[in-house]
């Protein structure tokens, strides 16, 4: 029963196989082709040795024709039979004869019996068995008869049938075939000739790539199975020329980000230094004055050491990869409210305006976010609030859930007294990349004094 089982399903495998086989469309077309090919071929053929046959049959087959053919082939077996000394008493030798000339047919008949016959060599014993043949037959000089003269002296009768344009037959039945074979593959080749050719465009684009030349566009034709292999190289194509110019992109932004923060760090430096070369000059001897220059190095400190943590924290971010990022589902509602009730106290203790509005449901779904990210987000827009935002102005807030995502919009109004050096967007940047993470969108506007920032959450229900 295992080895049933076993053959069974051997056999269920191989008609799987087979049955995939021919869903593919390149197949059926493979098929197509070689069965007009094959049609076309048999036709030709066919129409050669149907044509080539009649051809040699009424050339050849006819009484005049086949009598030149006996005349001929009877002079040569008189020679031989001369040569040999050929007697009645011997004549099966005549076999050795009839075996070379395969096209022809003969009997030989001596006093009104059948002596030798092509097809049955005679013994002298069996010619008492032999019966007798029709005494009514033509005479000796008969035109159906010949004289064969033997080395004893006799006279023998020879009935004689010649085939030998039979011969012919076999090469028309070999042109025939060949001729078949020849009109298969220039018809098959024919017709697959243009999936040959794309073929071998498909192999001189592939060339060009590797070449260098990514503006170099694939062909995309049919919807068979080489078609869907140039339309995925052309995919691939294209998804390589979007992740360099991405990285090109990214590297620019690097190095402007670099070349802004090298800015950014040199001005409280430049002002640390002074306040520092000042309070080592030995004529200050007032505490309050060096205890005043004390507060303002210690200022620039702080504000370095900020620029630099944002830095530290950007590259962080920057360098993550995407599927290491654990995240776990917040209710899109409780995310929402933490926003709105608890992260803006702060702000509000400081004397803040908020203004904040909530559309959220508390059953329209999760939010799949990192905690630790996604508060790293929220303590950037903070601190953008109190670096730039008027505080007699009201901050507005505002949670809605649309079509599928949870969307934030925080806006302000842009105070006009802040130290423009403290501008170098590196936390905004920051937060544009912890969305990306969470397959969200960080986006900032600035239009009339106003500044906004919305941040997009996919929700799963």
């Amino acid at each position: 029963m295992r080895s049933i089982f076993i053959i069974y399903g051997e056999g269920v495998i191989v008609l799987f196989r087979v049955q995939n086989v021919f869903k593919t469309k390149l197949t059926w077309y493979l098929l197509i082709c070689i069965i007009i090919s094959g049609l076309f071929a048999c036709g030709c053929g066919y129409l050669i040795i149907h044509f080539g046959l009649n051809f040699i049959e009424n050339a050849y087959d006819d009484q005049n024709m086949n009598k030149t053919f006996q005349i001929k082939y009877m002079e040569d077996l008189q020679r031989y039979v001369t040569e040999l000394d050929i007697t009645s008493a011997s004549i099966s030798e005549v076999k050795k004869w009839t075996d070379a000339n395969t096209y022809v047919y003969l009997s030989i008949y001596q006093n009104n019996k059948v002596i030798f016959n092509s097809d049955y060599t005679y013994e002298e014993s069996d010619n008492t068995n032999n019966e007798e043949v029709n005494v009514e037959m033509e005479p000796m000089d008969s035109e159906y008869l010949y004289r064969l003269a033997l080395a004893d002296g006799t006279v023998a009768s020879v009935d004689m049938f010649c085939y030998d344009y039979w011969k012919y037959y076999y090469y028309v039945w070999t042109v025939g075939v060949a001729f078949g074979i020849i009109i298969f593959i220039g018809v098959f080749t024919r017709l697959f000739r243009r999936k040959l050719q794309y073929i071998n465009a498909i192999e001189k684009e592939l060339q060009i790539l590797e070449g260098g030349n990514l503006e170099y566009p694939i062909t995309i034709k049919g919807e068979d199975e080489i078609g869907n292999l140039a339309r995925g190289i052309e995919q691939m194509r294209l998804s390589i020329i979007e992740n360099m110019k991405k990285e090109q992109q990214m590297l620019q932004a690097n190095k402007e980000l670099v070349t802004a923060m090298s800015h950014d760090l040199r001005t409280p430096l430049t002002t640390l230094t002074g306040y520092l070369e000042i309070l080592n000059m030995e004529h200050i001897r007032d505490e309050e004055q060096r205890k005043h220059y004390l507060e303002l190095s210690l200022a620039k400190t702080r504000e370095i050491k900020e620029l630099s943590d944002e830095l530290f924290e950007y590259f962080l971010i920057y360098g993550e990869d995407r599927k290491r990022i654990n995240m776990e589902p917040v209710p899109a509602y409780a995310l929402a409210m933490d926003l709105i009730e608890n992260q803006f106290l702060n702000l509000e203790e400081e004397g803040y305006q908020i203004s904040s509005s909530n559309s959220v449901d508390e059953d329209d779904g999760d939010c799949m976010v990192n905690s630790k990210y996604m508060q790293r987000v929220l303590n950037n827009i903070l601190s953008n609030l109190e670096k730039y935002a008027k505080k007699d102005s009201p901050i507005e807030v505002a949670a809605a859930k649309e079509q599928n995502y949870l969307v934030l919009r925080v806006s302000n109004r842009i105070k006009t007294d802040f130290d423009e050096h403290e501008s170098n967007n590196i936390g905004l940047i920051t937060c544009e990349r912890i969305m990306k993470l969470h397959h969200g969108e960080f986006h900032k506007y600035e239009a009339e004094g106003e500044f906004t920032v919305k941040i997009v959450i996919p929700i799963k229900k």
